[in-house]
């Protein structure tokens, strides 16, 4: 019902006639433009949407406008005034509590909130403030240090950080490219864009996991007033499939789903509820089929093909063969074998997919978030038959991705409507819809096998992975070679033999997830060494530290380890801390059915594609005739702050003020190739492509100026003048092509007069280790983090407040993997439909986190550097699981150890003793 009430909003009295039942987010959005506040869930899970209400923080998404009636209302958009950042926004820049920026307004107002009315917090205080308010990127720490710091600036006790010219940039906090912009809520994201006219697009998804379909109607919904088309696999012009690696999964189907993801139909309507609405109209006829949820049961020759354009149902498999595997156990004193499970994990980036798409004469402009936008514009030539000239692809800030968005959802099907309707259209997926058709990290079962020496020698390892792929291949080719070539670890060990397979079945797709194979492989491996070395009587720190990978070491795929191998300190580093705090927590008195444990766990892996595969990267460098420098790049910023890194070495390079370095970045109309922005590479390759680039217009500069003389803004301005009147260009434009690597072969043994770089499969690799001291509930089966500490070889640090948030932000992700996250699904519906369900790690759930950062020199890094984004989570989960067997003598072998395991567990091993 419409009532017309009177309130304010950022001072600014209004009176208007409202639908009561509307939402305060999407009255502030759609009727005011007030786009900083953002929509991460709609059922109040996640905060992003955080405003002030009278003084109290609240989720605006929950509060419908019937509420609103004489209440004071205050958005992002209130707090910087003349252009100068309110205390709490420059803190979070200072303190690096921004990454993707999605949550940043909400983090940001809920923060306001508490110092409104309590200038000098606790540090339980500000969690409790911010419990509602979930971040994905930086594992909180960053942002309880903001808070602390605005709190000092607004009690007159700091002052906000001084603006300096940095001219070497490089190992600097410089402020990021992005800050300003993400803690004001200016309009980023795709979801914050809007064309005049434009369409709203919704997908009518599979009513099952696995049926054919026998009939699609979609006449009732064609005549709804406001549709202006519903399209099906019938109005594909291009090719009906999509995917990274192989085109397989449809765009729309056509006479089979295979998983609850799956897209049936897709209507264009003049708004997002007419949309909706028509989805209910369109009539499907299904016959259910038989759904094969079980990955090692696929595997048998006897089960049913999921595809029967394929053999089997086997979408890869990696093998590795080293020394002789009966040999090495035969030498062994102690063998450990165990079965290992890890569960689906859905992404949960707080930016659910969203995309406006624009008519571009014959073909289509879009709009949106990616780790790549070349390669969906391929997807969209590819399945539209557009031409290269016709599909341009735009990137926006991407509100979190984690590998997820390294693939289409949305995006093919929002340009097909604008083919289909020239008008333009925007696409965005409710937080239900996005769980639902999103790739998940692949639930992995291991079998491994180990034999040690009673000195501590690891001398055999046999390993069987089933990875679950999911209905389509998606990334899991990449992810099963991962899984295989890490399981090892950062050990030296002769004898291997390893077999890892990725199997379809009707689950979620499997995709790209930070770690991409290695994380679940290091949770069996890291749980093995520990038993190893309890098994001879040898602490898990000095196993490890024996067997460790050191340079001229070869690891089990046979590549001869050389320069960048930081392992060895990294695990010295946090053993080292463990110790330092371990009789503080030993001493600390506890209740007796609480139990205290420490652990450890290492992990590592590879710094881009490699495995002989293309791994360039190109960058633009220029000067431009305002007297600035515009550095153009492939790589995607995700949070990680590449866009940043890039104008740090850029101004490092040049000389050049920083705050003269402008970026942008995959546009594909504008930018060179990056390739995907996966696998830690980006900071390496592309680093690498700014760097030489730079150097090269360096000396371009230096020519016309005839003398050594500061680049100040005035000066490059007469320099681009002087430049064009001589016809001289001063744009280089540079590829950058890493050191060449091999494909992996299945036997690893070096042969007499071979050439051992051909076993290089990699360039580069990252490690990185994790202590832990925890506690556990024996009444309860709660575990309570004490204290975490993560110890990571960067090669060189470009950016240290940016390094130290991914290193937070991958433990926060760790732990959620550890302890709480899964999604779960059956034949008949999806369970963990919502974050809440999902059970991502709050504020309350995250202890302190020390960071400790090796630069072990990468030589042919930018400076040194090499890419870290990943490795850092990988550690986590066994390292806890260690800590838990620590505390109270129990092994777990499948994750999450939620407290209800650890119960189960405890109850069966109180009544066998």
């Amino acid at each position: 019902m419409n009532k017309r009430i009177e309130f304010k909003v950022n001072g600014k009295k209004i009176i208007d006639d409202v639908n009561t039942n509307k939402m305060l987010l999407d009255y502030l959005r759609e009727n005011l433009g007030l786009i900083g506040t953002k929509n991460g869930c709609g059922t109040g899970h996640c905060g992003t949407c955080t405003v002030i209400i009278d003084g109290e923080a609240k989720r605006s998404c929950i509060i419908k406008m019937g509420r609103c009636e004489n209440k004071k209302i205050e958005t992002i958009e209130n707090l910087t005034k003349h252009n100068k950042l309110h205390p709490i926004q420059q803190a979070f820049i200072d303190e690096g509590a921004i990454q993707c920026g999605f949550c940043t307004p909400g983090m940001i107002m809920a923060s306001k909130a508490l110092l409104d009315k309590k200038l000098n917090p606790t540090d339980e205080e500000i969690r409790h403030a911010l419990r509602f308010n979930i971040c994905r990127c930086t594992g909180y720490g960053a942002i309880i240090r903001a808070v602390k710091k605005a709190s000092k600036i607004m009690q007159g006790k700091i002052n906000a950080k001084e603006k300096k010219d940095d001219f070497v940039a490089v190992g600097k906090n410089v402020p990021r490219k992005d800050a300003f912009s993400k803690v004001t809520g200016a309009r980023l994201f795709a979801d914050d864009y809007h064309e005049k006219g434009n369409l709203y697009g919704k997908i009518l998804f599979s009513e099952y996991a696995h049926a054919r379909i026998e009939e699609i109607d979609i006449k009732k919904a064609e005549a709804l007033e406001g549709v202006i088309k519903v399209a099906t696999y019938k109005d594909i012009p291009g090719l009906n499939k999509f995917g990274l690696m192989v085109p397989q999964q449809p765009v729309l189907c056509k006479d089979e789903v295979k998983y609850f993801g799956d897209a049936v139909a897709c209507v264009y309507a003049t708004s997002e509820s007419v949309a909706r609405k028509a989805l209910s109209l369109i009539k499907v006829v299904y016959k259910p089929l038989k759904v094969l949820l079980d990955a090692e049961e696929n595997m048998r020759e006897t089960s049913e093909l999921l595809h029967k354009d394929t053999d089997n149902n086997i979408v890869h498999s990696t093998s590795v063969r080293r020394g002789n595997l009966d040999e090495g156990f035969q030498k062994a004193d102690y063998i450990v074998e165990n079965i290992y499970e890890t569960q689906a994990v859905e992404h949960a980036y707080l930016e659910p997919e969203a995309c406006l798409v624009k008519p571009m004469g014959s073909g289509v402009h879009l709009f949106s978030g990616n780790q790549g936008s070349l390669a969906y514009k391929k997807m969209i030539m590819t399945s539209l038959s557009l031409k290269e000239d016709e599909v341009r692809v735009t990137y926006t800030p991407t509100g979190g991705s984690f590998g997820g968005k390294e693939e289409p959802t949305i995006q093919i099907l929002a340009a097909l409507g604008v083919l289909l309707t020239k008008k333009p259209v925007k696409m965005i997926l409710s937080r239900e819809e996005s769980i639902r058709m999103s790739v998940k990290r692949h639930p992995m079962k291991i079998w491994m096998k180990h034999g040690v020496t009673n000195k501590g020698e690891i001398v055999a390892m046999k390993v069987r992975t089933i990875a679950d792929a999911g209905a389509y291949i998606s990334q899991t080719m990449p992810v099963v070679f991962r899984s295989a070539v890490t399981s090892s670890g950062p050990y030296e060990v002769g004898n291997v033999e390893v077999d890892s397979y990725g199997i379809y079945t009707h689950n979620n797709p499997s995709g790209a997830f930070r770690g991409f194979g290695s994380t679940q492989v290091c949770f069996a491996c890291e749980s093995q060494i520990d038993q190893l070395a309890h098994g001879i009587g040898m602490s898990p720190y000095e196993l490890r530290l024996k067997n460790a990978f050191k340079e001229n070491v070869a690891t089990s795929t046979g590549q001869v380890l050389k320069d960048g191998i930081g392992y060895v300190d990294t695990l010295r580093a946090v053993n080292k801390k463990l110790e330092e705090k371990k009789q503080f927590y030993i001493n600390k008195e506890r209740e007796e059915h609480v139990k205290l444990g420490f652990g450890i766990a290492s992990s590592y892996k590879n710094v881009g594609i490699g495995n002989g595969t293309q791994d360039n990267a190109g960058a633009f460098v220029e000067v431009t005739s305002s007297g600035r420098i515009l550095v153009s790049i492939g790589a995607t910023d995700l949070g990680q702050g590449v866009d940043t890194i890039a104008a740090q070495i850029c101004a490092t390079e040049l000389q050049v003020p920083y705050d003269l370095v402008d970026v942008i970045s995959s546009d594909t109309a504008l930018c060179p190739d990056g390739g995907m922005t996966t696998g830690s590479r980006q900071t390496y390759v592309t680093g690498n492509a700014v760097k030489e680039a730079s150097g090269i217009l360096k000396r371009k500069i230096l020519d016309l100026l005839k003398q050594d003389t500061p680049l100040s803004q005035e000066v490059l301005s007469k320099i681009y003048n002087q430049a064009k009147e001589s016809n001289k260009n001063l744009k280089v434009e540079y590829m950058y092509f890493p050191p060449k690597t091999y494909p992996h072969r299945v036997d690893s043994n070096h042969k007499p007069g071979e050439d051992i770089s051909t076993y290089d499969i990699h360039y580069a690799y990252c490690f990185a280790s994790v202590s832990v001291a925890l506690e556990v509930n024996t009444l309860t089966g709660e575990v309570n983090l004490l204290d975490i500490w993560s110890a990571q070889d960067v090669g060189k640090v470009i950016h240290p407040t940016n390094l130290v948030g991914q290193i937070e932000g991958s433990v926060a992700m760790g732990i959620g993997y550890a302890l709480s996250e899964e999604y779960v699904a059956d034949n008949k519906k999806i369970f963990t439909d919502t974050l809440k369900k999902l059970k991502i790690p709050s504020i309350k759930d995250i202890p302190p986190v020390e960071s400790i950062i090796i630069e072990e020199k990468q030589i042919s890094g930018p400076y040194g550097a090499k890419g870290m984004g990943v490795v850092g989570m990988n550690p986590v989960a066994p390292a806890i699981a260690n800590a838990i067997y620590d505390a109270i003598g129990i092994r777990f072998n499948s994750l999450p150890i939620k407290p209800e395991k650890i119960l189960e567990k405890l109850n069966r091993h109180i009544i066998s003793e």
